[in-house]
């Protein structure tokens, strides 16, 4: 089905779901921007009920797999992978979609059945969800055998492994909270370009292309929207540069940064530029502002979001962190920011497809490199300089482990905790030890840990 075109949502759902299957090492987002035109063809109305489909399969998955396994007479592992995908289609329909009809959800999995041209699949899909309907506790979720670890694992739909980390970390009622936070759809957060207008100047502009615009207290420049009106391609203001779509959390990094106007500033994972323009608005587009990155395709496309919200500081400078940076090749900057790759199990909520493509090994695996990462950049800070070193994840290996480990290894470095002038706004985020910390279940941001040098010698 790869191939085919895309006629409806939940053929489009299905298609999506498939090649996350036969394509495990792409994401998501990846695999959403390659079928970006064949998406096009949705209406407005058929591409809500998509999102709606995909995400919510992808959050739930482990959940209906396992009312399908007490329905279904054949093991998961023996049923053929686009089948399973469309009873996980209909169930989630089913079990959290009340506007749909069960008939509906039904008619349209056997639909989608009988295009595999498969022998009896069709009325297989339809014995299990007709099955399901007629069982009055037809979500069976856990047994009465299960461990603790298990029970939480079913019931809000996380891998084991996962559950287990977090379960050992902050206990089985913190974890259960964690899940449900990212098991929410999460806000539309923008940042507002001060380089263009005020955060009051660009609410009035969206006034009437969004349902509200909540203006977030706790972090300076943010607001969530609800239900835009268009694409935001399509609006005038974001064409304009007057905003930028990024997390409250990853704000908060970029203002544990602090950069100044006039300083020399190095963004060494840029990436798609999100901190990197944050970091230039908060420069007032004054100074030196250099990314790195080893894509030059993420290069070029920060340029074009840099040009598009102003920012005229900025030089790109393509460059791998995994070897030594040649002293030559960079001068020493005032302020360096690490947002080093990393598991992303503090962004579950927004990329849920990473919930079953990710496992253990990952962490330990990311947690070196980031030392590494951390240990070629030192040279290149300044004395009484600025590193800050930050992931999206939650996982004590990549945060103040990896942070023991770099100051032991450099003893001219130390946790900078004095407080600057704007250190009202992260007062809520900041631990005892200095370190910056957000998670979905107490802050509703997304799951940060951020860390701030200062080279001492």
């Amino acid at each position: 089905m790869q191939n085919e075109p895309i006629i409806d949502p939940r053929a489009a759902a299905l298609l999506l779901l498939d090649c996350l299957n036969k394509s495990p090492a792409k994401t998501l987002d990846a695999l959403l921007e390659e079928r970006a035109n064949d998406l096009n063809v949705l209406s407005r109305k058929d591409r809500g009920l998509f999102n709606q489909l995909l995400y919510g399969v992808l959050r739930w998955r482990l959940r209906l797999d396992t009312v399908v396994s007490v329905f279904s007479s054949r093991p998961l592992n023996k049923i053929d992978p686009t089948i399973l995908n469309i009873l996980r289609i209909a169930l989630f329909q089913l079990l959290f979609l009340d506007r749909i009809p069960s008939s509906a959800a039904v008619n349209t999995a056997v639909e989608l059945a009988k295009r595999q041209k498969q022998a009896k699949a069709a009325g297989f899909v339809n014995a299990i969800l007709r099955n399901v309907l007629r069982n009055p506790g037809r979500f069976p979720v856990s047994d009465p055998r299960d461990t603790p670890v298990s029970r939480i694992a079913k019931t809000k739909s996380f891998p084991d492994w996962l559950v287990a980390r977090w379960v050992k970390h902050i206990g089985a009622d913190a974890t259960e909270q964690r899940c449900d936070a990212m098991n929410e759809i999460p806000p539309i957060t923008i940042r507002c370009n001060r380089l263009v207008n005020t955060l009051f100047d660009l609410q009035a502009a969206l006034s009437d292309q969004v349902e509200s615009f909540e203006i977030l207290t706790a972090v300076p420049d943010a607001a969530n929207l609800k239900r835009p009106s268009s694409a935001f391609s399509e609006m005038k203001a974001f064409n304009e540069g007057r905003f930028a779509i990024q997390d409250g959390a990853a704000q908060l990094i970029t203002l544990l940064l602090n950069p100044r106007p006039g300083e020399s500033v190095l963004d060494a994972c840029a990436g798609m530029g999100g901190k990197t323009t944050h970091i230039a608005q908060l420069m007032d587009n004054r100074g030196t502002l250099v990314a790195l990155d080893h894509s030059t395709v993420k290069l070029s496309l920060l340029e074009q979001e840099a040009k598009r919200l102003a920012v005229t500081i900025l030089r790109t400078f393509p460059q791998t962190l995994k070897q030594p940076i040649p002293p030559e090749k960079l001068p020493q900057f005032d302020r360096i920011l690490l947002d080093a790759p990393c598991s992303g199990l503090g962004v579950l909520r927004r990329i849920p497809d990473a919930k079953w493509s990710s496992n253990k090994r990952d962490v330990p695996h990311y947690a070196n490199r980031q030392e590494r990462f951390l240990h070629h950049l030192s040279p290149f800070v300044k004395k009484n300089g600025v590193l800050v070193y930050s992931v999206c994840s939650m996982e004590p290996e990549e945060n103040e482990q990896v942070v023991h480990r770099f100051l032991k290894k450099h003893p001219n470095f130390a946790i900078k905790k004095d407080r600057h002038q704007e250190e009202k706004n992260l007062s809520p985020f900041l631990t005892r030890e200095g370190f910056l910390r957000t998670d979905p279940h107490t802050h509703g941001l997304d799951g940060f840990f951020a860390a701030r040098f200062c080279r001492v010698a």
